[in-house]
């Protein structure tokens, strides 16, 4: 039996642990859209609910889950390959690399409660709601607003990352109107509407077209009865239709792609660096200087850093293909690829075991992901790097303990 004296210090103990574990969740959440140096506090933080919590019997539980030791072995790979193939941007790639170790701690930060999962939902929710209101008010009503351009309404972070967590904060928004009633599925399908205006025809970029198309295509798919699917799929149409007959900005950067790609290939063999000196145009010289670099070393790789692409002319060089599939690749080969879509099916297979609403979600926001990885390099990148660590923290933590995403739709 708790003595009297005892129960209030270890229950105020345990409320001052449980705060500080959803006020990390929460600023979390809020952080990826906003800022990294809020987002490396965040961190630091749930290092810091783990150390209190000290739960050593649950680090050997969730370090078996192969959604944790695979990104494990995915770093291992790239780091033993600075001894073997060193670069002189070796050391800078595999730095950005270590993300994939955050995996580990984060799923033993969420595993503590499932309400953790719905502060973190909702601190990205809430960020990307005030920047959306920030965007169409400067993008739509030509508000001025401190450092916002009206022609590409970017709030905290470049158009393509603003582009993207919009896409996949649409994609939620949607999910929270099928699971609530009256007035919360007219607020929250206001926001898929205000949402996808803003992806679509205020910021550029076109990867959030693409995460945005495919996941509403996936829910569609994955969520619907068969004559609801025909209906969705005779909406579309018509939609791609009025895409492509009235002018607009998303057609127009979609065609503009398209032309950019042609004219590469084109010239790529009389003038390719002055013909491919564009978006698309660049990504398709990438790759086919990727495909060199593979053939070099198809097993294992050319290592980290091993990528470059560099004009002599203008002096311009980078070490990013924009392809996460090419960069797997190119630095550590087959293997590394292989590492890298097992982590992916992982994630696949442990979504697929939630309940329908939450399962179409999940699947949504990863396909999404994968798509995207063929136009950009997402783990390199600070702010979606960290989210879809977070996702997989959260999905290898659901392995534990069945049921963590419940709270979303509640």
């Amino acid at each position: 039996m708790i003595s009297p004296v005892c129960a209030p210090e270890g229950f105020l103990k345990s409320w001052r642990g449980t705060t500080l574990f959803e006020v990390t969740a929460l600023l979390l959440g809020i952080s990826l859209p906003v800022s990294n140096v809020l987002m490396n506090i965040c961190f630091a933080l749930a290092l810091l609910c783990l150390i209190l919590q000290r739960d050593t019997q649950t680090v050997f539980i969730v370090i078996k889950q192969p959604m944790v030791w695979l990104p494990l072995l995915m770093f291992a790979l790239l780091a033993l390959s600075l001894l073997i193939h060193p670069h002189a941007y070796g050391l800078e790639m595999a730095g950005k690399y270590k993300k994939l170790l955050y995996v580990f701690p984060l799923a033993l930060f969420f595993r503590h409660q499932p309400l953790l999962v719905r502060r973190f939902v909702v601190g990205f929710l809430l960020a990307n709601a005030v920047i959306l209101i920030l965007s169409l008010g400067a993008g739509l009503l030509h508000i001025p607003l401190g450092h916002i351009d009206p022609l590409n309404p970017t709030v905290f972070k470049r158009h393509i990352t603003q582009n993207f967590f919009m896409a996949l904060s649409a994609l939620i928004w949607l999910s929270l109107a099928f699971a609530h009633p009256g007035v919360k599925r007219c607020g929250y399908g206001l926001l898929v509407l205000t949402a996808s205006y803003d992806v679509l025809f205020l910021v550029l970029g076109r990867t959030g077209y693409v995460a945005l198309i495919v996941g509403l295509g996936i829910c569609g798919v994955l969520s619907l009865k068969s004559w609801q699917r025909l209906a969705v799929v005779t909406a579309g149409v018509l939609a791609i239709c009025l895409l492509v007959t009235v002018p607009n900005r998303a057609y127009q950067r979609i065609a503009l792609g398209v032309n950019e790609i042609h004219n590469c290939l084109a010239n790529v063999d009389n003038d390719g660096y002055a013909s491919c000196e564009t978006s698309m145009g660049q990504r398709t010289w990438f790759a086919l200087t990727s495909l060199k670099l593979i053939k070099q070393a198809p097993l294992f790789g050319n290592g980290a850093g091993s990528f470059w692409y560099g004009n002599p002319e203008t002096g311009y060089g980078i070490h990013n293909p924009h392809n996460q599939y090419l960069l797997e690749t190119v630095q550590s080969g087959a293997v590394g690829l292989a590492l890298f879509l097992g982590w992916m099916l992982c994630c696949y297979r442990t979504a697929w075991r939630y309940s329908p609403p939450i399962r179409n979600l999940l699947i949504a926001l990863l396909s999404g992901y994968m798509t995207c990885h063929l136009f950009n390099s997402f783990l390199l990148d600070s702010a979606e790097g960290h989210l879809f660590v977070i996702i997989a923290a959260i999905l290898a933590s659901e392995s534990c303990k069945p049921d963590v995403l419940s709270g979303i739709n509640s």
